[in-house]
């Protein structure tokens, strides 16, 4: 959206004859200078009180040598998801005015000069998980490991996702990100209009390529990348052969029609990746109703059982220290799962960050008020928003702190200050940009597969 053109004020003087134009004070006039993207509202004092909260995470969290932000507070570990979430935090503290534009430039250089020089897994991508310290390649364990454990495709979505946006609002870091962007090989993890993962699979060195994302997360990785020039025609489409649709809390809700007895992938439905996708991709006549499903159904869930329902996936501060809380999977409603699908019923809790999003989202209606009520409190002395309130109440604050709660929260007030920033940079042609040459390279299979250390991409 552009600010409306503002003329030049003419002075106009009345003579004998008529009107004239000063033409030398019109030429002095400064027009007004136009902005894309433009800002469409400003943030309250409670908006900038929440964001400030979520800043310190990140404040406290920055390691000096390499601008990497700790994903979980003072653990020094990171995912390419994470980096994402810390992109999206340095430009929301810059535009609410929390930092300078200076020190923004510095820490926003500083974190792509290690993004571009990173020890990619096999040469191709960002390993799985990296050391914030030290930007080694390391295990889930944050064990230095010299091959790397693989590529996850669906975060490094969400990194080009703050990339793009990074372009358009701060074009003089353009050039770095395209630079980070074109240090990747994109050849084995797009393919079938589809995203693709690459896993270590034993000290052989064999490289196991397998499709990436279920719905959900998988369309809101996919329009990132289509954004950057690959045809994700069935990845960023949410009705797609593999959508069909289930019944929760007297609802109707799209759902992944992949089993994951067969395939060993479990599809989440969670709040976040339909907020993320509205918040930084923008509402269009697809997502925009399923978008407020999640929402009615959640709220459902409140006016049936009395708990407050916003949930998503979150870190936790007790074992197993990450749970789906969701509100559907495995054929199952409001199933609180691990990664490998155990129950985890007794870890259910309301989500801060999904909490903020819908809220946000929704900012008029009643159930929003409910859901900013609740989680008002769940916040850190040290700074940062706790990841939940337990369902249980014998369990309290869920009282992990990371970098996507809070990094999700700010992006929530960036919103509230831009719209959906992907989609306005599109609409004023800015975003970050591959090579035409390095594009098509990527997409000729035969070509890019010749240069890989395993060549077979199946």
């Amino acid at each position: 959206m552009r600010l409306p053109r503002r003329t030049p004020i003419s002075l106009i003087l009345m003579v004998s004859s008529g009107l004239w134009l000063n033409a030398a004070l019109a030429e002095s006039a400064p027009a007004k200078p136009q902005y894309c993207p433009a800002r469409t509202a400003e943030l309250n004092e409670r908006d900038k009180e929440i964001a400030k909260v979520a800043w310190q995470y990140f404040e406290n969290n920055i390691q000096p040598d390499t601008g990497l932000v700790n994903a979980v507070d003072n653990y020094p570990s990171t995912t390419m998801w994470d980096v994402g979430s810390t992109l999206a935090a340095f430009i929301a503290a810059e535009k609410l005015g929390f930092i300078p534009r200076d020190r923004f430039d510095r820490m926003t250089g500083h974190l792509l000069d290690t993004l571009q020089h990173l020890d990619l897994f096999n040469g191709e991508a960002p390993n799985k998980v990296y050391n914030t310290k030290t930007a080694q390649k390391v295990d889930y364990r944050n064990t230095p490991s010299a091959h790397g454990i693989g590529v996850s495709t669906l975060d490094l979505g969400r990194l080009v996702s703050w990339l793009n946006i990074l372009s358009c609002l701060h074009p003089q870091h353009q050039d770095k990100a395209q630079q980070v962007l074109e240090s990747w090989n994109f050849c084995r993890l797009m393919e079938h209009d589809q995203m693709y993962g690459l896993t270590f699979k034993d000290e052989s060195g064999t490289v196991e390529v397998q499709q990436e994302g279920r719905l959900g997360y998988e369309q809101y990785a996919g329009k990132a990348f289509q954004r950057l020039g690959f045809g994700m025609n069935l990845s960023a489409r949410y009705h797609n052969q593999y959508a069909t649709t289930t019944e929760v809390s007297g609802m109707e809700l799209l759902v992944d029609s992949r089993d994951a007895s067969t395939l060993g992938a479990h599809n989440y439905v969670v709040s976040e990746s339909y907020a993320m996708d509205a918040l930084e991709h923008g509402l269009n006549d697809e997502n925009k109703p399923l978008l407020d499903n999640i929402y009615k159904i959640q709220q459902r869930r409140w006016e049936q059982s009395g708990k407050v329902t916003a949930i998503s996936e979150d870190n936790l501060d007790r074992k197993p220290y990450f749970v789906y809380n969701t509100i559907f999977s495995d054929d199952m409603p409001w199933a609180a799962i691990t990664d490998k699908g155990e129950d985890m019923s007794e870890m259910r809790s309301l989500s801060v960050k999904a909490a903020f999003s819908m809220a946000y989202l929704f900012p008029e209606r009643e159930y929003s008020k409910v859901l900013r009520e609740a989680v008002k409190d769940a916040r850190s002395p040290k700074g940062g928003w706790y990841s939940g309130i337990y369902e249980d109440p014998a369990k309290g604050f869920n009282k992990a702190v990371t970098a996507n709660t809070n990094g999700v929260i700010l992006s929530v007030f960036l919103h509230k200050l831009y719209g959906a920033l992907n989609q306005q940079c599109d609409n004023c042609g800015k975003g970050a940009k591959l090579g035409e040459d390095f594009l098509q390279r990527n997409k000729d299979k035969q070509q890019c597969l010749g240069k890989l250390k395993t060549a077979s991409p199946y």
